[in-house]
């Protein structure tokens, strides 16, 4: 494979981003993923103190900041209506601050979860997300920035939205075993479908019916096939490790986590190689 960069997403180093700057840059990689936060901590790397600190670790260890992760979406129903005014306020909060953090640390692109809370599960649902993320590709694309909407929906489901949003900057974000993991559906079928809409980054970990709970290549979710298959359709751009190497349960397979993400460095600079 060629015309990859490897990375990480700040969340599933150990430390959960702490000095994940730091961390990347002594491990080798190439570009790490930041999380926007939770409301509970006002959302710290939208404040401007965090964001110059963050631009002064970029600067010190060349780190790419890749995408931001909207991960409060999990908590917070990106599709809340005005007649929950609470929900509402807060799911528009994070999308504004979002897309101010990509502008001010340069991220190119916005990642947009859309499960646990923001998972559509009716019409009214999808509605609602799907003004919410045309927003958001309407705002970020003055900018350059593009917007990813990560979920667990069919290529058959995708395109639906993708229709809805209508927005040349939008996009799938795939991920290696979220597929397999909470749906039974092949992640290699997935995959195909899904390609022509994904953009240029995907995730990648592994388990054995749960939840990073296996190093690359040791579960159940076909993490070869998958990187085989985007082989062979040409991919470019980001890979970035997702698996959590200093939590339960991955981290009983090795009491060092940074152990544990060296193992998944080289199995995935060696997979890349390979194919």
């Amino acid at each position: 494979m060629n015309h990859i960069k490897i990375g990480a997403c700040d969340w599933g180093l150990p430390g959960a981003g702490l000095n994940a700057v730091r961390i990347a840059s002594e491990f080798g990689l190439d570009a790490i993923s930041l999380k926007i936060g939770f409301f509970e901590n006002n959302y710290p790397i939208a404040e401007k103190t965090m964001q110059k600190y963050y631009l002064e670790d970029q600067q010190k260890y060349g780190i790419e900041y890749c995408a931001i992760a909207l991960n409060d979406f999990d908590h917070i129903p990106m599709h809340a209506r005005k007649d929950s005014p609470v929900a509402y306020e807060k799911a528009w909060t994070i999308l504004n601050k979002g897309l101010k953090t990509a502008i001010e640390l340069k991220i190119p692109v916005i990642q947009v979860a859309g499960f646990a809370a923001s998972e559509v599960k009716t019409e009214e649902d999808l509605e609602y997300s799907a003004k919410a993320l045309q927003y958001l590709c309407d705002e970020a694309g003055q900018y350059g920035i593009r917007v990813a909407y990560e979920n667990l929906m069919t290529p058959e489901e995708f395109k639906i939205v993708f229709e809805m949003v209508g927005r040349k900057s939008f996009g799938a974000y795939y991920d290696s075993q979220n597929y397999h993991l909470y749906r039974g559906y092949d992640q290699l079928e997935v995959l195909e479908g899904l390609f022509p809409y994904m953009l240029s980054q995907v995730h990648v970990k592994d388990g054995n019916g749960a939840l990073s709970g296996a190093l690359l290549g040791k579960g159940d979710s076909n993490f070869f096939g998958s990187m085989k298959r985007l082989s062979e359709k040409g991919f470019r751009g980001h890979i970035l490790l997702e698996n959590y190497y200093d939590q339960l349960p991955l981290r009983l397979e090795q009491e060092d986590p940074y152990r544990l993400l060296e193992t998944d460095i080289k199995t995935l600079r060696e997979t890349i190689a390979k194919y």
